[in-house]
């Protein structure tokens, strides 16, 4: 009995080192390289219209920082499973996935082209629209942040897009309407990779060229209604989130954003996009992952929510949106889920 549990025991280890080391399986799957692919197709497909429900509301779930390797080892397994057992209870109008969905590939067993096929083939089989932003780790190798966007872009129910002439792998926006009017927006922006020429932080941050991009998307929106409120989602922080940290006021009790900003996420460089932003005056939410919390943290702060969503290994985010809403603070309700 004891052999059958120690061949047992080795048989098992060999599987879990066949698919979790740099081994036959690295060589057998070459990595999933999938660079220059944004040379070849052009992520700019036409991004349909969602709607509200007849209440005027929309949900967002909220995945992120996924870190998937091979799309087969234990951990890209039980969270692939968590996506789909969470997707499939809360059925949410759209997923946002906000970055970091991929390692780095610096070590181990990766195929960042086989990572990619699992994340598009679960939710082609739910049927549900998601959409992606660029993490900093997302383009390190075999294939840049915007190689994953065209990547991804060929999927049906991935709405996701990029500007080729502007810095980043992902700018794009998704308009919400109530049948009548757009009521509401989503600005997807890429805050980069990391700078390693920036002795200030190790972090990248997004570039004059973006932020001109991001404050005419945000204009044109208005111009579709005076009356419209939009949602950001980006990966990395604004100097804003510190702020709101010390002088915000949290969401709700067991809601409230980090007390210390780590050092090495402080990225003044980011602080454009906060002058954007509260200047628009129709900004209401402005949402990251990144931090890799195990709780939601979420503050008010100069009329926006500053919202960090757990590592997806441990939850997600519901995020329910209220278009008929008159003010911010009763437009968003914010559930973790597990």
């Amino acid at each position: 009995m004891k052999a059958f549990f120690a061949v047992l025991l080795a048989v098992f280890s060999g599987i879990y080192n066949f698919f979790t080391t740099d081994g036959a399986l690295t060589q057998l799957m070459e990595k999933g390289d999938i660079t220059g692919y944004s040379e070849n197709v052009q992520a700019d497909k036409e991004l349909p219209v969602l709607y509200t429900d007849e209440d005027g509301k929309f949900t967002v779930l909220q995945f992120s920082d996924t870190h998937f390797t091979t799309g087969l080892s234990w951990n890209d397994v039980s969270v692939l499973a968590k996506m789909e057992k969470l997707t499939t209870e809360y059925n949410p109008d759209l997923v946002v996935v906000s970055g970091d969905m991929l390692d780095d590939g610096e070590r181990g067993a990766y195929n960042k082209k086989f990572s990619l096929d699992k994340v598009i083939g679960l939710f082609e089989s739910l049927e549900q629209y998601w959409a992606y932003i660029p993490g900093n780790n997302d383009g390190i190798k075999y294939g840049t942040s915007a190689d994953v966007t065209a990547y991804l872009s060929e999927s049906e129910y991935c709405l996701c897009a990029d500007v080729k002439e502007i810095s980043g792998g992902a700018q794009y926006t998704i308009d919400i309407s109530d049948g009548e009017k757009i009521v509401h927006s989503f600005v997807f922006l890429d805050t980069m990779d990391y700078d390693e020429e920036d002795e200030e932080h190790i972090y990248g941050y997004v570039h004059e060229d973006q932020v001109a991009w991001c404050k005419n998307a945000i204009d044109e929106k208005i111009t579709l209604n005076n009356d419209i409120m939009l949602s950001v989602f980006i990966h990395e922080n604004t100097p804003n989130f510190a702020k709101a940290a010390i002088d915000g006021e949290a969401y709700k009790d067991g809601y409230s954003l980090l007390d210390e900003m780590k050092e090495e996420y402080n990225i003044p460089k980011n602080a454009p996009l906060d002058e954007i932003f509260e200047d628009s005056g129709r900004v209401g939410l402005v949402s990251m992952g990144h931090s890799h919390p195990q709780e939601g943290k979420c503050s008010f702060y100069n009329g926006i929510y500053y919202h960090v969503t757990p590592q997806t290994r441990v939850s997600g985010t519901l995020i329910t949106i209220d278009t008929k809403a008159d003010n911010v603070k009763d437009m968003y309700n914010f559930e973790q889920v597990n």
